[in-house]
């Protein structure tokens, strides 16, 4: 019986250590934070699928969270003020895609960092989409689904400053 018990208490300390314990990082999601390298601010962009007056202070109320996750992780957020897609890179952009009917009120939210690249077409520069990650948001009203999608953009911006945070 004490055996057990001892078993059972090393095996509890085991797997609570392991809880503890930085989840597992795959190659693959290295290797896509390692475009990312040497970036140390971002022109941020939000978009919606949509132009309603109520969107506007969404896209606002996003961008200021965005800024803030930067500004945590000193990386400087620069705000585009009518500058060619060339002169405002890296650009963070962050697209809100609604899907509002009658009962539905979903949006997929896209983070997109856009890079110039190193080519050139047709004598133009071109910019190169260098990350891009997304997730779902969905609610039962108006209100529930406006707060889902600035949690979701939240932690795609979350994610992005811990992938770069690890290159460095």
């Amino acid at each position: 019986m004490r055996s057990l018990a001892i078993a059972l208490l090393v095996t509890f300390t085991a797997i609570s250590g392991l809880a503890q314990a930085e989840p597992i990082r795959s190659a693959s999601d290295d290797k896509a934070f390692a475009k990312l390298r040497g970036i140390s601010f971002f022109f941020i962009d939000v978009t919606t699928s949509e132009s309603r007056p109520e969107d506007a202070d969404l896209r606002g109320e996003i961008r200021d969270s965005i800024e803030l996750e930067m500004r945590r992780a000193n990386i400087v957020p620069k705000a585009i003020e009518g500058l060619t897609p060339e002169a405002t890179t890296p650009l963070l952009t962050i697209e809100v895609r609604l899907d509002r009917g009658l009962g539905r009120y979903n949006a997929d939210v896209i983070l997109a960092v856009r890079d110039n690249a190193t080519i050139s077409r047709n004598k133009e520069a071109v910019l190169a989409q260098s990350y891009a990650q997304s997730k779902r948001a969905m609610g039962t009203s108006e209100t529930t689904l406006n707060r889902e999608i600035k949690a979701r953009s939240r932690e795609l911006v979350q994610e992005l400053v811990a992938g770069i945070k690890t290159l460095k």
